[in-house]
């Protein structure tokens, strides 16, 4: 063999011992994306948000009779505003359906007089990733040892 050859198949199985290699990191799961948005809440962390919203993300909430809605940039310019600022809440987190490309949880805030209930649409997106795409809120006050057992 000469010494082109052996740069050739040298050069050859490092590009295909690194891609084989890429491709083995372990993809996401539902329960980590909605780990991480609890996590993003309590910290406001608006880094960790970032990575697991998806760019077309959209919030619900209601406001008396009438029902707001808000972008992931609105979403992520609110959470910069107040980064750093820890909540004082306990989380509770329950995946209602989970199939390969489409997932929906529910993730509480529970604070003293009130629970935040998330509502999440998570979808695989076209890299293989899990990203949260619709976020539907209530805000429900709660009466002393109120526990919160509805689905």
């Amino acid at each position: 063999m000469n010494l082109k050859s052996i740069m050739f198949y040298t050069v050859l199985c490092a590009v295909l011992t690194t891609s084989s290699f890429a491709k083995n990191r372990p993809a996401p799961n539902v329960k980590n994306v909605i780990n991480e948005y609890a996590e993003s809440h309590v910290n406001t962390d608006a880094a960790k948000l970032g990575r697991i919203l998806s760019s077309d993300a959209v919030l619900k909430f209601s406001k008396g009779d009438e029902v707001l809605s808000q972008s992931q940039i609105s979403i992520m310019k609110i959470m910069k505003q107040n980064e750093g600022i820890k909540q004082n809440c306990s989380t509770t987190i329950d995946v209602i359906a989970s199939g390969s490309a489409l997932a929906m949880a529910k993730v509480n805030f529970i604070y003293e007089d009130f629970v935040i209930e998330n509502f999440l649409t998570l979808e695989l997106d076209r890299n293989g990733k899990w990203k949260i795409t619709r976020i539907n809120k209530f805000f429900t006050p709660t009466e002393p040892g109120d526990v919160l057992t509805r689905r």
